[in-house]
């Protein structure tokens, strides 16, 4: 394929903008971020009814106050019939998430947004213990993804290791999968900011699981070429610049058109389907182009440089 400019090259220019990035992203998102009762412990309340009080929110943190609970945070969100009250806050006990979830009904009937607790439809109560086993299972799956990876690229790629150090290209793809979720979780972040009923809650963790477990077909496909391609010149002296060069054109249009099909697919979830299924699909279709630009500008590029760096005598 045509190249329209120099990718390997300009390796340091693209690592620093993949690396701003995503340091911004992290810090966006780790500042601003707010988690759900699933995370923090708290109520989840669905009712049909409708809220016509404009200061619904802040009168019942304040009777909540009254009742010796901290500012808790709350946030509503007015369906045609019905409506999803969350109540969430890092609370110390499970006794005092079950006081919330006995004086969260009483004021809904005290002050007339439900007649009786027959107009509550679902109700769910996410206790400190439970919350505490979700946390830490999210970072045992990520911390063993990553493990995982690592080990499965250096056995992949042990052919050419006499070319290219399996720890190089182990390296490479835990740089590039943890960049290409950088601009989903900022991406989320940003959400959450224009929309104060979103949420850091298991969907966005399953959503960034799947990602970074299909992630990295992008560089695998990448990398796969490129050893085919080092061990066809391996019997004579070649730059190892070129050589990558080309094997990121090769694969431009198989890597553009898998992303773009899979776009369309999240696209059509996006639009009609169910609130979960949309954020679920928001959060990939953002990594599905961070993957790509991911793929191409920051794994190779970041290879050859790694490279260089480990012998100088690699042109």
């Amino acid at each position: 394929m045509k190249k329209y400019f120099g990718i390997v090259k300009n390796g340091y220019l693209w690592l620093c903008i993949a690396v701003t990035v995503a340091i911004a992203s992290w810090i966006l998102f780790f500042f601003n971020a707010e988690f759900s009762e699933e995370f923090t412990g708290g109520v989840s309340i669905e009712f049909n009814g409708e809220i016509k009080d404009d200061n619904f929110e802040n009168n019942l943190v304040t009777a909540l106050q009254e009742k010796n609970f901290p500012k808790l945070q709350v946030n509503v969100d007015q369906e045609e019939e019905t409506v999803k009250l969350k109540i969430n806050w890092s609370l110390d006990s499970d006794e005092k998430v079950n006081e919330l979830s006995l004086a969260v009904p009483s004021y809904l009937i005290e002050n007339g947004v439900i007649t009786s607790a027959d107009d509550i439809v679902s109700q769910a109560v996410i206790w400190p213990s439970v919350w505490d086993y979700m946390r830490s299972t999210a970072v045992k799956a990520l911390i063993f993804w990553l493990i995982a990876m690592m080990i499965y690229m250096i056995f992949s790629f042990w052919t050419i290791r006499k070319y290219i150090a399996p720890s190089v290209l182990a390296a490479v793809v835990l740089l590039s999968s943890i960049l290409s979720i950088s601009l989903p979780a900022g991406a989320y972040w940003l959400w959450m900011w224009l929309d104060s009923t979103i949420q850091i809650d298991t969907v966005f963790i399953i959503a960034i699981l799947t990602i970074i477990g299909y992630g990295i077909n992008d560089v695998i496909i990448i990398f796969d070429r490129a050893r085919e391609n080092i061990m066809k010149h391996s019997k004579k002296e070649f730059s190892y610049k070129d050589v990558l060069e080309d094997s990121i054109w090769q694969t431009f249009r198989r890597s553009i058109g898998t992303s773009l099909s899979t776009m369309l697919v999240l696209c059509s979830m996006f639009i009609f389907g169910t609130w979960v299924v949309q954020r679920f699909a928001f959060t990939v279709w953002v990594w599905v182009i961070a993957s790509f630009l991911s793929s191409l500008f920051v794994a190779i590029p970041t290879a050859y440089i790694l490279l260089r760096l480990t012998d100088k005598k690699i042109k």
